[in-house]
């Protein structure tokens, strides 16, 4: 009986060990997307860069063509960067948007 006294007092408790699992997973996630999340900015920037001076190449330094591009790889980096800001106004400017729900109680 002692045998499994001692086995019981020595298992580890897969419960808490499974929350602890749990939430180091949940962080780890988190860390992951808010560093990707970094990585994509500077991409996207670098991107942004590259076509500008890539439209500035083809086109033999048109100012004109320099100028276009610039301002479009201006708008690719704002969009990259307030996309929640963006996200919220086209759901408040659309027709239709889903109503709050709204909780009653019944007691």
């Amino acid at each position: 009986m002692s045998l499994i006294t001692g086995l019981t007092a020595t298992a580890p408790d897969l419960a808490s060990s499974s929350i602890t699992i749990q939430a180091g997973l949940l962080d780890w996630t988190t860390d992951t997307a808010s560093s990707l999340q970094t990585v994509l900015r500077v991409v996207a920037i670098t991107v942004a860069i590259l076509f500008v001076v890539y439209k500035a190449v083809n086109s033999k330094f048109a100012i004109g063509t320099i100028i276009v591009s610039a301002l479009a790889a201006g708008v690719f980096i704002w969009i990259v960067y307030n996309v929640t800001a963006l996200r919220d106004t086209v759901g408040e400017d659309l027709p239709g948007s889903a109503p709050v729900s709204q909780q009653v109680d019944l007691t």
